[in-house]
């Protein structure tokens, strides 16, 4: 396996903890919320037929210490990704049944000094083929996922991922590192994991000063388990743009825990230390965040077999990887 292509895959694999959504289209209008002298609900709106596009840009910036190795070898990657979220049905039951297409994508990523993939869906290129993960991120444009969601916003079931996967693997290289990048980025967990970020909103109705926990786990294919433990405080109310938000501002830790199932791959992944910290502005008027800024940092160790395939009972090298990454929210239209 190349080191440098499972470098690439496990930085994207990690890179999708938190997507979110903002209604721009609508902030052109003077909201008409009044802040309330007491608590009041924070809740997700889900209007029938709606259809919202979103941006999400991340910057991530990676140091690996590799063993035996002088210097460390640093990378940095852009992400910035395109979609949009239709209402599609009310369910009885008070949930809904939402689509999620992808739209555009534009990637790149330098690993010491060098361009290692610059790919933007806009701008195809024949160079694209040659690169496994620009065609597999090619791949995905257009492609539709539902989300079918209960009336406290939790998902029960997704569909259409089989579908995706195999629109991924046809025509593509099989190698070990771009299977960890389908397992860990384009399977169930991780979908249900995009709109699990929804989920930071209390409980029950709050007002400035009250803090909630926020405790989640996300499955991350062969390396087993993320856990985000958040505190989130309403600081207050505050005029974003021409809308009136609730200023929403959390902190937390990221660990991790090896998965409960055979890892054919070797490779084990471990958090040594992790934190997140952000911003949010809830609009109790439009229902939904229109604005999120996120910064993470992570320490991680990485072991994976010397001899490169995914033999469990080879010789090992641990590589030790500090990351920091901004991952930015915004919508770009409402209908």
């Amino acid at each position: 396996m190349n080191k440098n292509k499972l470098l690439i895959a496990v930085t994207l694999a990690l890179s999708l903890s938190w997507v979110g959504c903002n209604k721009s289209g609508k902030l052109d209008t003077k909201s008409t919320f009044k802040a309330p002298s007491g608590p009041v609900e924070l809740k997700l709106k889900w209007p029938l037929g709606e259809r919202v596009v979103m941006d999400m840009d991340m910057k991530m910036n990676s140091e690996i210490f590799i063993p035996n190795q002088p210097d460390s070898m640093k990378q940095h990657m852009t992400m910035v990704q395109k979609y949009g979220l239709t209402v599609l049905k009310e369910t009885p039951g008070g949930g809904h049944e939402v689509e999620m297409e992808y739209l555009s994508a534009r990637m790149a990523m330098e690993m010491k000094g060098k361009t290692m993939l610059d790919y933007d869906s806009d701008k195809k290129s024949s160079a694209d083929k040659a690169n496994p993960v620009a065609d597999m991120f090619g791949k995905i444009i257009g492609a539709k996922i539902q989300y079918y969601m209960d009336a406290s916003n939790d998902v029960e079931r997704v569909e259409g991922v089989d579908e995706l996967v195999n629109r991924l693997s046809s025509g593509g290289q099989a190698d070990a590192s771009m299977q960890i990048f389908k397992s860990a980025m384009f399977g169930k967990d991780n979908f249900k994991r995009m709109m699990s970020a929804y989920r930071f909103m209390p409980p029950q109705p709050v007002q400035p000063g009250d803090t909630w926990p926020i405790n989640q786990s996300f499955e991350l294919g062969p390396f087993g388990t993320m856990v985000v433990n958040s505190d989130c405080t309403l600081q207050g109310w505050e005029m974003h743009g021409k809308r009136n938000c609730a200023r929403i501002e959390f902190q937390g830790t990221l660990k991790s825990s090896p998965g409960t199932n055979a890892n054919p791959t070797g490779i084990s992944m471990t958090i040594l230390d992790g934190n997140s910290s952000g911003v949010s502005w809830f609009d109790p008027e439009l229902g939904i965040s229109i604005d999120a800024t996120i910064n993470q940092d992570l320490k991680m160790a990485m072991t994976i077999p010397m001899n490169g395939r995914g033999n469990a009972a080879a010789r090992t090298q641990t590589m030790t990887n500090i990351m920091n990454s901004v991952i930015t929210m915004k919508l770009d239209s409402v209908k």
